[in-house]
């Protein structure tokens, strides 16, 4: 597969690099703007090296999370059972999909079928978003506790999403939430989002798709004259 495609950035270095295009002068932003290139360009080389799907998406979080490790002296307030979060419009990559959707089916993960069917429905940038926490707008795997039923799997950007404000901050405030930017790990986000196969977009319409699609696999899977099973691996990796 041509992975030689045009680099995207995520929002979040998009801004920063615009932030350092008014601050910077004009020779030390192109040295800035070249290295953040070199190293999108480089994790987006590295992450080739993995299969499309569950594969590149296990190593692109296991990059987040050194990354996290790397930022650890950083007192970040969220916890297990905060949960404000997981009421935004997070967006994931159809490989984060295809592994959430995998250990749903193989591990007989909970999540809410018809709340995923409601959310998956929404536009992008769906005013409903807007209404923040509240009951419709939560994460099909977030539990009665508040804390996320598939959290060993859980996709690049819930690992990189955090904060070092209040708890309180995050739910309905006159104090907005602080959050914590890591630029490396927006960096490996562009190189991960960066493939012509990796598809971005909101959690609950990936995750109704790819689970739409791998239900029909195991379904192909079940049947006699599916000999060749090596095939069907290929489709659901």
């Amino acid at each position: 597969m041509d992975y030689s495609v045009s680099m995207k950035y995520t929002k979040v270095l998009q801004a920063i690099l615009s932030s350092y295009q008014q601050t910077l002068s004009e020779e030390e932003y192109r040295s800035f703007s070249q290295e953040v290139e070199r190293l999108v360009n480089h994790y987006h080389e590295l992450l080739s090296a993995s299969k499309a799907g569950s594969e590149r998406a296990q190593v692109t979080q296991q990059l987040i999370d050194e990354q996290n490790l790397l930022n650890s002296h950083i007192k970040i307030s969220c916890q297990k059972g905060c949960g404000a979060c997981c009421h935004l419009e997070v967006e994931i990559t159809a490989d984060d999909a295809n592994l959430l959707a995998r250990s749903i089916l193989q591990q007989k993960i909970p999540y809410d079928k018809a709340r995923l069917q409601e959310q998956a429905q929404r536009s992008r940038l769906d005013s409903a978003w807007k209404k923040g926490v509240v009951a419709a707008n939560r994460c099909v795997m977030l539990g009665d506790d508040n804390a996320c039923s598939n959290y060993e799997n859980r996709p690049a950007t819930c690992r990189k999403l955090s904060v070092t404000s209040p708890p309180e901050y995050c739910a309905p405030s006159d104090q907005p939430p602080v959050p914590v930017i890591a630029p490396m790990s927006e960096i490996i986000m562009s190189a991960s989002i960066s493939f012509s196969d990796n598809e971005f977009g909101s959690l609950p319409k990936m995750l109704a798709q790819a689970l739409e699609r791998l239900q029909s696999v195991e379904a192909i899977r079940q049947l006699d004259f599916a000999e060749d099973k090596s095939v069907l691996d290929e489709i659901v990796t």
